[in-house]
């Protein structure tokens, strides 16, 4: 009886997955999505699919416990813990491109702030990249810079919220290729290029930008 009871319960879980790889299978590619400019939904997609992914965990705890009357509350709880994973996988995107760009020798920061996930709980999240490029090494299109820019794009791409990109500096012509580089790498959209060539520091800065429409 308990072996039936425990198929039961793996035969319930596996059937609660089956919309979620659905809905998996079904997402778009990242370049299907390239090819059509409309509002960014990569992250969440993704956001989605680790807050059920995190529900049928607690659900399946529950099932496996013998308390199916706490599957919905051990469901809600797996789902917060998917939201979340998915601001601290944007912060580790965040982070990986600091190190991307300083290994090709660019001065770069990152800092957080305060979110709260889908159960309330305050979670550190990304608020800005700053990179400080070299004009020289950005007109010359250095290997090390070029590679900095696609994790830029990769994260712009990835974001659960919009980008802003804004690009500023001295040299008009060196401000202005990261911007062309990353606008052929079909960053905008989703993300939003902000030209301050002519002035200001030379950097480039990334702040997510609020869905005021969510």
């Amino acid at each position: 009886m308990k072996i039936s009871v425990l198929s039961l319960a793996l035969a319930a879980t596996l059937v609660a997955a089956a919309p979620v790889l659905a809905q998996q299978q079904a997402s778009p590619t990242t370049e299907q999505t390239d090819a059509k400019p409309a509002k960014p939904k990569a992250d969440k997609k993704r956001l989605f699919k680790s807050g059920a992914l995190g529900c049928l965990g607690g659900g399946a705890l529950a099932y496996l416990t013998g308390k199916k009357d706490k599957a919905l509350a051990a469901c809600a709880v797996g789902a917060a813990v998917g939201s979340i994973a998915s601001y601290r996988k944007q912060l580790d995107e965040a982070r990986a491109l600091q190190q991307e760009a300083q290994a090709a020798g660019m001065t770069a920061t990152v800092s957080t702030k305060q979110a709260t996930a889908k159960s309330g709980e305050k979670v550190e999240a990304l608020d800005a990249v700053v990179i400080a490029y070299d004009p020289a090494s950005m007109s010359a299109r250095d290997p090390k810079t070029v590679a900095v820019l696609d994790k830029i794009s990769a994260l712009a791409k990835k974001s659960k919220e919009p980008l802003s990109i804004a690009v500023s500096g001295r040299d008009q012509k060196a401000c202005q290729i990261p911007l062309a580089e990353l606008h052929a790498r079909g960053s905008f959209p989703p993300a939003t290029a902000v030209d301050n060539c002519g002035k200001g520091k030379t950097q480039i800065l990334i702040t997510p930008v609020p869905d005021v429409s969510a």
